[in-house]
């Protein structure tokens, strides 16, 4: 009987996601100057955790490291992109991409790696091969519903988790308002009434007037700066009289 096998052209899709993500800012007015310029933090830690992710796919690991090494260094992947996500959690998106790595990281730590719902007619594809990061759904898999449960047919014949399908929907809204100007928060939009509402009414201050030369009107002059204009009319009529 052969060995069940799993696909791993899945990153297909996912690539698929990020160049939609990409062409956002082009068919939106946005800014790729702005996408790129954004303050992205401790961007070494994705760079890190993508690039062990490739080396997994593609670097001759002996099969008998998978549950050491390999392992290892997928989990260690992921703690570097959840890291990444959390230290940018304010940039508006990156919310949602953090909870779609943290689904997967919880079901390929739980049963170290992916699980993956494999059809049957699948097993016999030359585009199928095993790799460290998943292994075929067995009765001891647990958190199956964040697992690779979602096939794809032709032509992408792949396999997603529902952690995909977050992660792609954050990054489409991540690359959206990280490539649009970032307005001011809690300042009001100007408009004419506004403005006119804010202008100065010059006509409610009193001419200057010489300094006060005793104690007691100094005191009163004082009080005089406080008061409304009605007040302050009513306060002068006083003393006058």
């Amino acid at each position: 009987m052969p060995v069940p096998r799993v696909p791993c052209v899945r990153m297909l899709v996912l690539g698929i996601a990020v160049a939609i993500a990409l062409v956002l800012p082009l068919v939106t007015g946005g800014s790729y100057t702005r996408l790129v310029m954004t303050n992205w933090r401790w961007s070494a830690l994705l760079f890190g955790g993508l690039g062990l992710q490739l080396a997994l796919e593609f670097l001759p690991i002996p099969e008998s490291r998978w549950n050491d090494l390999g392992f290892g260094l997928l989990v260690a992947s992921y703690v570097l992109i959840l890291a990444f996500c959390a230290r940018n959690l304010l940039i508006r998106g990156m919310a949602i991409v953090l909870i779609g790595v943290a689904c997967n990281t919880a079901v390929i730590v739980v049963n170290r790696g992916m699980p993956v719902d494999v059809p049957p007619d699948w097993l016999s594809k030359s585009w199928v091969e095993p790799t460290i990061k998943h292994h075929p759904q067995d009765s001891d898999d647990r958190l199956m519903f964040l697992a690779d449960i979602i096939v794809l047919r032709s032509p992408f014949d792949s396999a997603l988790s529902f952690g995909d399908l977050i992660i792609a929907v954050g990054l489409c809204d991540l690359t959206f308002h990280a490539s649009r100007k970032r307005k001011p928060r809690g300042l009001p939009h100007t408009n004419g009434s506004a403005t006119e509402a804010r202008e100065i009414d010059l006509a409610n201050f009193a001419e200057p007037r010489p300094a006060a030369t005793t104690p007691a009107a100094n005191a009163l002059q004082s009080a005089e700066l406080v008061l409304s204009p009605t007040a302050r009319s009513s306060a002068l009529s006083t003393r006058s009289s």
